[in-house]
């Protein structure tokens, strides 16, 4: 029975094997299609990125639909801004089912509210806009990494968007079982070969015990009539008697036992035999051959069994074995390791501790991701010297923009935006200067930038003078708004081909639903310089221009510059660094004044359009302000009949005459844009970007005279 039980175990330890070496290699993920709750009919559906965890692989979705639709990708907030009070769906995250046979769900939210809105395609708040048809596989791919992103479904004419994604969530069952399992089948084949090589040693076990019995037989004899007593029993002091002696029970050794036992000489054993009864006798310390006192009551309680249970419990000693406790020891490990059945998720999934780590390991890697992606956006294109812009022949390589501003944060625009943007409003300025049309403007241009191509068009139909310069798209410097409050606004330094200077544009947003426009545009001024400034960095916001009268405000220094203008002797002139272009203007008014013998020339205070005037602070503390201002030449005869003659063909065709007695006005509109230091820095004042036009001219003649 001994090679039975051996062989028993051995085989069980065989299958165990076999079951954890399947289970390791068997499939340990599953996967669940997870579906949509909670949507309604609606134009618009908002996907935020709470849907998607690339670590949990679901960086990809399917859009339930039919027909076609389009997808606008694009910051949340700004989508947010955009819808503003329509009615949407917005699948706002992914729901984790806690149990393991039912699948988790995407969680949707309907915002009920306005029906009738404009048709978002061509907004500037995307990064891009695509179409699709049907069921469509989507890989979340965000367009940077500052910010939070979202999609915005939508389809043409109002009708409901879809509202409906699925995902599939792979659950990954443990390993523990199928480890536990080679763990216990192990084990159990150690103990077969234990239960095996016991079983070889049983014969020479029971050829020892015969020979113990034989040469014990004498002594036991003797022993029948003179019982020895237990080791319990061997000494019981009275109670009485202090003095009573211990006597053992029996004094004499066994080494003198000269009975002869048939069979067994008295010779010394030899050394083979020595060792083979010392192997013996290790053999025979075994739990089933030590004396137990409880005998009788095991006894007592073993006749209760019969049969095979009977043998089992005896060769298992009583549950005292070293085969019932190993066999307990496995059962145990058995079912701590779950050999119940596998365990769904990882074993990080209900430590929520071990989730807190897992969270602020990943927060320090974005924060260290978003570190790294801010220093490769300082390496933009856009951040270039001055060097580094010229070609092979060193033409238009002066562009007047160098320098770095550190970046902070992020800017409410990517480069790609601006560009497109940029190519739209070109594009939209050449049509109109083809058609000298200022209704074909007036969805890209506004402000003074709109005034001044109206004053051009004038101008070029009275005298055919020449047009204003087209808009460049090659942006070299550029300083976005990073606020998410409209208006937004950006300073945009560009370079177009066909000009040998570049342009100082100002953009502005002015709500969600409305697109960027130009709204003041001036050719950069000789000699100046301007910061290399990438679009996506952040750091710049809007400031107000505040009022003329208060010392500091962008709105006295537009007015102290306007000052400077006609006055060379005005205080703000120390407050402004050298330009060109200003010296060559007070000498231009000192020659004209020279020529005019006859003629008394002078010029009015300047009005500044504040209303129309934009600010906006950039990272280094400086503020760019633009505006405009009309800037007036009073010429008045000396004596009567002094004749002034009106050289500018421009002139002459609004006033109807080249020459006259009486006293005349002309006045040109000045578009200017200003770099202003901090208030506590001694930087000066620098005059970035100007521009005029001929805006007006007219010949105060008296009542009684007949026109021209």
């Amino acid at each position: 029975m001994r090679f039975v039980y051996a062989i028993i175990a051995f085989v069980a330890g065989l299958a165990l094997l076999g079951l954890g070496i399947h289970q390791l290699t068997a499939e340990t993920e599953e996967t669940h299609v997870v579906e949509t709750e909670g949507s309604e009919d609606a134009p618009f559906t908002v996907i935020t990125n709470d849907v998607v965890d690339a670590e949990a692989g679901r960086d990809e979705f399917t859009i339930e639909a039919e027909g076609e639709y389009l997808i606008a990708v694009g910051r949340t907030q700004d989508i947010e801004a955009w819808l503003d009070d329509a009615a949407h769906n917005r699948i706002t995250g992914f729901e984790s089912s806690e149990d393991a046979a039912e699948p988790s769900r995407i969680t949707a939210e309907f915002i009920d509210g306005e029906t009738d809105v404009p048709d978002p395609t061509d907004s500037d708040l995307w990064v891009s806009v695509e179409s699709a048809e049907g069921e469509m596989p989507y890989r979340w791919d965000t367009p940077d990494e500052e910010g939070e992103w979202a999609l915005l479904l939508y389809r043409e004419g109002g009708e409901a968007a879809p509202a409906s994604i699925t995902a599939t969530e792979t659950v990954t069952y443990s390993h523990t079982g199928g480890v536990a399992l080679l763990i216990s089948g192990s084990l159990i084949i150690l103990l077969a070969l234990g239960l095996f090589y016991w079983a070889v040693g049983a014969p020479r076990r029971r050829k020892k015990a015969a020979a113990a019995a034989a040469a014990s037989s004498a002594p036991a004899t003797e022993a029948a009539h003179t019982p020895e007593p237990r080791p319990s029993e061997s000494f019981t002091p009275a109670e009485d008697d202090e003095t009573q002696e211990f006597v053992p029970a029996s004094t004499t050794p066994l080494t003198d036992n000269t009975s002869e036992v048939p069979g067994q000489t008295d010779s010394a054993p030899s050394d083979e035999d020595q060792d083979f009864d010392d192997e013996d006798d290790d053999e025979d310390t075994d739990p089933m051959d030590t004396p137990d006192h409880s005998a009788p009551a095991a006894q007592e309680n073993s006749e209760k069994l019969s049969g095979w249970a009977q043998d089992l419990r005896d060769r298992l000693g009583g549950g005292r074995s070293p085969f019932a406790i190993v066999l307990a020891v496995l059962v145990a490990l058995a079912s701590g390791l779950g050999l119940a059945g596998p365990a769904h998720a990882d074993e990080d999934e209900d430590d929520p501790e071990a989730d807190s780590e897992q969270t602020d390991d990943d927060t320090d890697d974005s924060a260290e991701d978003a570190d790294e992606e801010n220093d490769v956006q300082q390496d933009d294109p856009a951040d270039v010297d001055v060097e580094d812009l010229e070609d092979e022949d060193g033409e238009h390589g002066d562009t007047g923009v160098e320098g770095e501003v550190p970046s902070e944060g992020y800017s409410v625009l990517l480069s790609s935006q601006l560009d497109s943007i940029m190519e739209d409003i070109a594009q939209t300025v050449e049509r109109g200067d083809e058609e000298r049309d200022t209704e074909l403007l007036e969805d890209r241009v506004a402000g003074d930038a709109l005034e001044y191509r109206e004053l051009a068009y004038r101008n070029n139909d009275l005298a055919e003078t020449s047009m204003p310069a087209p808009i460049g798209t090659e942006v070299l410097s550029a300083a976005v708004t990073g606020d998410a409050e409209f208006p937004r606004q950006a300073v945009v330094i560009v370079e177009h081909p066909d000009t040998e200077v570049p342009q100082v544009l100002v953009l502005e947003q002015a709500s969600a639903r409305e697109n960027y426009k130009l709204i003041h545009t001036a050719m950069m001024a000789p000699g100046t310089e301007f910061p290399a400034l990438s679009p996506e960095q952040g750091g710049v916001s809007t400031a107000s221009p505040g009022d003329a009268e208060d010392s500091g405000t962008p709105a006295a220094a537009l007015q102290g510059v306007s000052q400077w203008f006609v006055d060379e002797d005005h205080d703000f002139g120390d407050q402004v660094a050298e330009s060109v272009y200003i010296d060559a203007l007070h000498e231009y008014h000192d020659d004209l004044t020279e020529a005019a013998d006859d003629t008394e020339i002078e010029f009015d205070n300047p009005e500044v359009d504040l209303e129309n005037a934009s600010a906006l602070e950039l990272p280094d503390g400086t503020v760019v302000v633009a505006g405009s201002f009309d800037m007036t030449m009073d010429m008045s005869p000396l004596g009567d009949g002094d004749t002034i003659f009106l050289e500018h063909d421009l002139v002459v065709e609004i006033v109807g005459t080249d020459w006259t007695t009486f006293p005349t006005r002309i006045t040109s509109r000045e578009f200017v844009v200003l770099h202003i230091p901090p208030e506590d820095s001694e930087d000066e004042v620098v005059l970035v970007g100007v521009d005029n036009l001929i805006s007006d001219a007219s010949i105060n003649t008296p009542e009684w005279f007949d026109d021209y």
